[in-house]
């Protein structure tokens, strides 16, 4: 597993944390794959994120590093109660896919994606018009016969 040093925070490049055994974490990185900007992605599967970047990451998030793990699943396993922030940052590096949503940052942005499609939003990307119609105007498409 190789060491990651550092998450770029360059307003041209997209910079995506996630988990590749997670579907959130797949099918968002398949969505930033299509966006034809600078990305960097990096799968917490394959790279290990240091633990002061997940600091960093969950102070800008507004949380703690405990809020970026998936606790219905640890609480199967471990009483969690006591945990600190190093328990925390070693449950994550042991266990990637416990990452509850993958991670987007854009410059000073940062956010935690809950469903793959907000990717596009969070990266200013036009998705064919969908979001200019999809609630402000009726469909056009006649209905079909009956």
């Amino acid at each position: 597993m190789k060491d990651m040093s550092v998450i770029a925070r360059d307003e041209n490049q997209l910079s995506l944390v996630y988990s590749g055994q997670t579907r959130v974490g797949k099918h968002t990185y398949s969505y930033l794959q299509a966006i034809d900007k600078k990305i960097q992605a990096v799968n917490i599967d394959e790279v290990k994120v240091p633990g002061t970047q997940w600091v960093e990451l969950a102070e800008e998030l507004n949380c703690t590093v405990g809020d970026l793990i998936d606790k219905r699943v640890l609480k199967e396993v471990t009483d969690e109660e006591n945990f600190d922030t190093d328990d925390w940052i070693k449950v994550l590096q042991n266990n990637p896919k416990l990452l509850t949503q993958p991670i987007a940052i854009n410059g000073e942005k940062v956010a935690q994606i809950d469903n793959p499609t907000e990717i596009l939003k969070f990266f200013g990307v036009d998705s064919a018009g969908i979001e200019k119609t999809f609630h402000t105007e009726d469909p056009d498409i006649p209905k079909a016969e009956e």
